[in-house]
């Protein structure tokens, strides 16, 4: 154990989650396979969150300042149990803004969900304008197909964002942009993460967010708090560039933005790193959530280790 479990507790005992913003995979099984996933902490075998083990976890977290929770995957959808998942957490903690990640293939089971009142937005992943695969990937629906169910999802009356991994091709940026704009559906775009480290985002990134600014005459701001861009039309459309904080090492930034729960029920502090996981499920919860969340910040080559060896 590279870390000293002992001294870690004396000094978390006072953590809460910043952002109040925690992000639950309840399946790491999915109907597409995306050649740059990372699935919320991916594991090579087949594992899911029960519908008790979803609520357990949103119970006893919410001490610590969750004041919002994302259902992930894989595809959330095609869990069993989502359905309930959701009546369950909503009926239960009103208060909480609850969300989805999803590709929006399984839209009746959403529509269900929506039609209940049960969801305050969806994210629906999209790359692609025009594509037989609405993202990169061997399977999954054509990007008309999702584009409609997207506008599904917004007639239903929830909130839906349209969420976009910039693949190095410009042309499907600005058409969705377009798409969106007309719509009056946010958009975000975000940068290729990868285990490549550098000192800027990728040049092809910054490019596309330069072009595009000035293709919609986009009035540029700045969020401090995730220095993350956004961009605004003359008529209020929204337009976020999130750039990879991993790739240049903006690690400080995750304790702003959220903390992840495996479909394994552990906490996921790093994408990337080699940080411990703290299982949620087994052992005493408060002092593994807490371990987890003093996690969040940590460079994946341990330069920031809270704690001493032992």
């Amino acid at each position: 154990m590279w870390y000293n479990k002992k001294i870690l507790k004396e000094k978390v005992n006072y953590l809460n989650l910043l952002s109040g913003d925690l992000r639950i995979s309840i399946t790491n099984v999915c109907n597409m396979k995306c050649t740059y996933c990372h699935n919320e902490g991916v594991q090579s075998q087949y594992s899911e969150l029960s519908l008790n083990d979803v609520i357990y976890i949103i119970n006893e977290s919410k001490k610590y300042g969750v004041k919002s929770v994302r259902i992930t995957g894989g595809e959330p959808l095609i869990h069993k149990d989502v359905f309930e998942i959701f009546k369950s957490v909503k009926t239960n903690h009103p208060d909480l803004q609850l969300g989805i990640n999803t590709n929006a293939i399984e839209i009746d089971i959403l529509l269900k969900i929506i039609n209940k009142k049960y969801i305050d937005r969806a994210v629906v992943g999209i790359d692609y304008f025009d594509s037989n695969v609405s993202k990169n990937s061997l399977i999954g629906s054509s990007s008309s197909a999702i584009l409609e169910n997207i506008l599904k999802i917004k007639n239903a009356g929830c909130r839906v964002d349209l969420s976009t991994v910039y693949n190095d091709e410009m042309g499907h940026i600005n058409k969705l942009i377009k798409w969106c704009f007309k719509n009056r559906i946010r958009i975000k775009i975000l940068e290729h993460i990868t285990g490549e480290v550098d000192t800027t985002p990728s040049q092809p990134y910054i490019e596309m967010m330069k072009r595009m600014i000035q293709n919609y005459n986009l009035q540029l701001g700045f969020d401090v708090t995730r220095k993350q861009y956004f961009a605004t039309s003359v008529d209020g459309n929204v337009v976020s560039f999130f750039h990879s904080h991993c790739r240049i090492r903006e690690c400080d930034i995750c304790t702003r933005l959220h903390l992840r729960i495996s479909s394994q029920g552990k906490t996921k502090s790093c994408l990337f790193g080699n940080t411990p996981e703290f299982s949620l499920l087994y052992g005493n919860f408060d002092e593994n959530f807490l371990l987890g969340l003093s996690f969040l910040g940590v460079s994946p080559k341990n330069e920031a280790i809270r704690g001493e060896k032992n």
